[in-house]
């Protein structure tokens, strides 16, 4: 039952190394740091920051954690291309079209096993996520991963906010 994601024009993904170092440059900009500022504040060189801005550099996921820390932003906003972007703005409309209906009981089990704490629950409340997705008739693998990860941060919403997502993403490479 995947319904069809909203057509958006047929875009080529832009590599990630790219997508980093326009981001970096924009957020290190507006936030009035120097590289060597922001170097220094992330625990990184200077030749590191000057690699990641020209987009020759494979950094470690902790290197972008220090940099957007360091900046005081999500590292997630170091890392959203247009492909992403695009799919978080059309999400609303997604979901408006293509409403996810999830039994409550199964919601609130899912919530039950977060609170515990425990990394066991917490992978269970992600298959449940998954499985929910699953019997909705959203089955690719990539909608049974964004419904089990966004699961296992937040049951329901978080659930239909996977699938959402996944599709949205699935016809420009992403999903």
């Amino acid at each position: 039952m995947s319904a069809d994601p909203i057509p958006m024009p047929a875009k080529q993904r832009e590599s990630f190394d790219s997508v980093l170092a326009k981001n970096l440059v924009v957020a290190r900009t507006v936030a009035g740091l120097t590289q060597h500022e922001l170097a220094e504040s992330a625990g990184v060189s200077r030749a590191t920051i000057a690699q990641l801005e020209t987009g020759y550099s494979d950094p470690r996921l902790s290197t972008i954690v220090h940099l957007a820390k360091a900046i005081g932003i999500s590292p997630l906003l170091l890392l959203a291309g247009e492909l992403e972007v695009g799919a978080l703005a059309d999400i609303r409309q997604w979901l408006t079209d293509n409403p996810i209906d999830l039994p409550h009981d199964e919601v609130d089990r899912m919530r039950r096993l977060l609170r515990s704490g425990m990394l066991k629950d917490r992978g269970r409340a992600a298959r449940l996520g998954a499985a929910l997705a699953t019997a909705a008739g959203y089955d690719s693998i990539a909608e049974k991963v964004g419904a089990a990860v966004l699961s296992a941060i937040l049951p329901g919403s978080g659930t239909v906010l996977g699938i959402a997502l996944a599709e949205l993403l699935a016809g420009e490479g992403g999903g």
